[in-house]
């Protein structure tokens, strides 16, 4: 724009508006680039909502399990005939909740209902092949491994038991996915932090280089430092917002793909739009406040980013 122009539309143009029409006017001198950087920011950001969506359906899993954990003991027959001194005792064991016996017939009919038109299948197993049983069912805090192998070892010392499940290996290995999870997590959005900043930073710095002449004349007829750096402060959040609008738009799209072949997975969407807004326009900004860093106060005085 003409030196003259900057002087003639004087403080009262330096409105919204203008600083709006000065961003448009920055974007589309550098558009290619613009969307080429939204592009990559996109594939981040799409990367790091991918791992939440996991996380989070793991921890949810995770969770459920630990809220329906089952206890399930086996019984010797010497012990069903009268089992109430049992589950007496089993009772005042810490994080017992409830304790339910499960005679052989019960047993039977349970498997065959479970097997359903298999059913017949349990009678070439002979009479009662299934052992009568008790289901315990804990307080939730004592659904953690650790709690589970202490009550099975206190189990296992209690006449007329013969062997307790209560999954704890599936429980601790869940665990130690969400765990590894959310590490992940973390070391990913440290690199995408770091990228997109990155990319907002090099967009910016390009921008401010191709203005370079303009800043100048902006700031010989007096225009304020808030006036210079706006249209490249919102250059950085629309840059950062394109980049998430994409990704959202990809990760919804991989996510009905998803559920036309799985058991429909958790979508925390609140979450994932929330997440994949703020960070993208808040790292958008931060590049772009790191590429004004590097503009002089008087690029007269400094003309490194004017002669690059």
């Amino acid at each position: 724009m003409p030196a003259e122009s900057y002087v003639m539309r004087g403080e009262k143009h330096m409105s919204l508006s203008y600083l709006i029409k000065e961003t448009y006017r920055t974007l589309t001198r550098n558009i290619n680039q613009f969307l080429l950087s939204s592009a990559v920011i996109s594939i981040c950001l799409l990367i790091l909502g991918i791992f939440i969506v996991i996380t989070v359906n793991v921890i949810k899993l995770t969770k459920s399990m630990t809220n329906q954990t089952e206890i399930y003991v086996f019984l010797t027959d010497e012990i069903t005939n009268d089992p109430s001194p049992l589950l007496q005792r089993i009772a005042t064991i810490a994080g017992i909740a409830t304790v339910k016996f499960i005679s052989k017939s019960e047993a039977l009919q349970e498997l065959q209902a479970d097997l359903e038109n298999d059913s017949l299948l349990v009678n070439v197993l002979g009479e009662d092949p299934i052992p009568a049983s008790l289901r315990i069912t804990l307080d939730p805090e004592y659904a953690t491994p650790r709690d589970l192998t202490l009550i099975e070892e206190k189990l296992l010392r209690l006449p007329g038991i013969t062997e307790v499940w209560s999954g704890k290996e599936l429980l601790k290995q869940l665990s130690q996915v969400a765990r590894t999870l959310f590490l992940l997590d973390i070391v990913i959005l440290a690199i995408v932090t770091v990228s997109v900043i990155f990319i907002a930073f090099q967009t910016v710095e390009n921008s401010i280089i191709r203005r370079s002449q303009e800043i100048e004349i902006m700031e010989l007829v007096g225009a304020s430092r808030f006036a210079i750096q706006f249209p490249f402060v919102l250059q950085g959040a629309l840059q950062g917002l394109g980049g998430s609008l994409i990704a959202l738009l990809l990760i919804f799209a991989i996510y009905r793909l998803i559920v036309t072949v799985l058991p429909a997975p958790y979508c925390p969407a609140l979450l994932i739009l929330l997440a994949m807004l703020i960070i993208g326009i808040i790292l958008g900004i931060g590049g772009s406040f790191l590429a004004l860093n590097r503009l002089p106060s008087s690029l007269s005085e400094k003309p490194q980013i004017r002669n690059r």
